[in-house]
């Protein structure tokens, strides 16, 4: 465990983020994983404990040098991760006993860049806001917040805070918003399962023949109405940019202040292996494809038991072991092609520029991602945090699952590649490419086809206002 933990903690100072497009980093969401039964978590504000609190200037954390002070803060989330962000905001509103904090929980990414985009319309947005890798799409509306550091954000020393973690969220010179924790993608599978199959566990860093391979032979050993993979083609795109990545083609880079060298061949390769698996019945049939939304627990054809293995973010794995009774593991995509093994920032938090308390709004992110003691509360949950501080002190009592996300980070150390941007317009690419699978699987477009709509996706995306 010293081994992992040491690489885990040299690992996280690298900042890696799955290079050309993806969609928001985290699809922790909805309902509670215990019941498995959709229920998005309601608004809720945090009550402060009634115990009297030291002053901010007294207890380690920056001084607050303003009045009373109402903030309201939006994230994506299941309802383990409600709990948990609503004591983090109950032990801030501790420290900082002038400051109150309404926590506005949506269960899933879609609903919450569906509610923050007709908010930011309006202007009724809340002040603190989570975002995934698609935050430069926002820009105009975030506060930045180069003149905090140092001051309310104490993020600006390696001793507090990996720098290299700033570095996505830098566009033109200002620093946009904070990462919460480095994140990746990895194959979680059914343990329990597959050992009652008779077959071996699968092993890191298989090629995508290998993976077929496995899967074939897990095929006929599972119980009855289970399938070897979910059926990962087109419901997140990081795994797609992960595939192009492979062959050679990203999908969307900072070549020459933006570029794609996507390609119809690298759609058609990509499409052509889930239909082949498809065919073979190695991944569920379109219908119960659809059954499954695949962005939580409680909609996770792995979590069902319809498949024994299924592509999702490392910090996901707590939440969907939670969910079930089997034991579960991980371990890493398929290798193949070039370097494109990325570990990335698996959200961020951003100030809403027109809230009326910055100065408060920025404490809040600096105890969110500095604190031990917040960091002692949300654990692994939104990624491996970017501070040593707080490393240190969740490291301690690392559970089996945070081991198992530990064993990814290190068996991919050595095939890594640096950050790349998101697509613009990332989360409507994501909605579409969701229908263009769908038309796929369903037989109302063959794979040729599937594969000229997905490139002209990408373009019209690049060039959309």
């Amino acid at each position: 465990m010293k081994r992992i933990l040491s690489v885990i903690l040299a690992v996280a100072m690298l900042v890696f983020v799955l290079a050309a497009c993806g969609s928001n980093n985290d699809n922790a969401a909805t309902t509670s994983t215990a019941a498995g039964t959709a229920a998005t978590p309601a608004s809720t504000v945090a009550e402060a404990s009634s115990t009297p609190a030291d002053t901010a200037s007294t207890n380690g954390y920056p001084a607050y040098t303003g009045g009373p002070a109402e903030l309201r803060f939006a994230w994506w989330g299941n309802d383990d991760r409600a709990k948990i962000t609503n004591d983090v905001i109950a032990k801030f509103m501790e420290a900082y006993p002038e400051i109150k904090v309404t926590g506005e929980p949506s269960g899933g990414t879609s609903d919450h860049f569906a509610l923050i985009d007709t908010q930011l319309q309006s202007n009724s947005a809340p002040d603190l806001i989570q975002f995934g890798g698609n935050y430069p799409d926002y820009k105009q509306y975030l506060q930045p917040l180069n003149d905090y550091m140092g001051k309310q954000l104490m993020i600006n020393a390696p001793e507090t805070f990996d720098q290299t973690a700033l570095v996505p969220a830098t566009l033109d010179g200002n620093l946009y918003c904070v990462s919460l924790g480095t994140n990746t993608l990895v194959l979680a599978y059914n343990k329990t399962m597959i050992e009652a199959a008779g077959v071996a566990l699968p092993k890191d860093n298989m090629t995508w023949d290998e993976l077929k391979a496995y899967a074939q032979e897990l095929k006929g050993k599972l119980p009855a109405g289970a399938f070897p993979l979910v059926d990962n083609s087109t419901n997140q795109a990081n795994y797609i940019s992960y595939y192009y990545q492979q062959q050679g083609t990203p999908i969307w880079t900072n070549d020459d202040g933006g570029k794609s060298y996507a390609t119809v061949d690298s759609a058609k390769k990509w499409l052509q292996i889930w239909a082949d698996m498809r065919t073979d019945k190695l991944i569920p049939d379109a219908d119960t494809t659809a059954t499954y939304a695949e962005s939580g627990a409680d909609t996770s054809a792995l979590v069902a038991g319809k498949a024994a293995i299924g592509m999702i973010w490392s910090n996901q794995l707590s939440a969907y072991q939670a969910a079930m009774t089997d034991t579960l593991g991980a371990t890493t995509l398929p290798t193949g092609g070039e370097k494109s093994y990325t570990i990335q920032m698996s959200q961020y938090m951003g100030i809403n520029k027109t809230g009326k308390n910055l100065e408060a709004a920025a404490l809040f992110v600096n105890f969110f991602v500095t604190s031990p003691e917040a960091g002692a509360i949300l654990g692994t949950n939104r990624g491996v945090p970017c501070s040593p501080a707080v490393r240190k002190a969740i490291s301690a009592t690392a559970t089996p699952v945070d081991a198992a996300v530990y064993h990814i980070y290190d068996a991919v150390a050595d095939r890594s590649i640096p950050q790349g941007p998101n697509l613009p317009n990332d989360q409507e690419f994501v909605n579409e490419l969701t229908l263009l699978g769908q038309n796929v699987a369903y037989g109302k477009a063959t794979v040729d086809q599937g594969a000229a709509d997905l490139q002209a996706l990408i373009e019209r995306m690049i060039v959309k206002k």
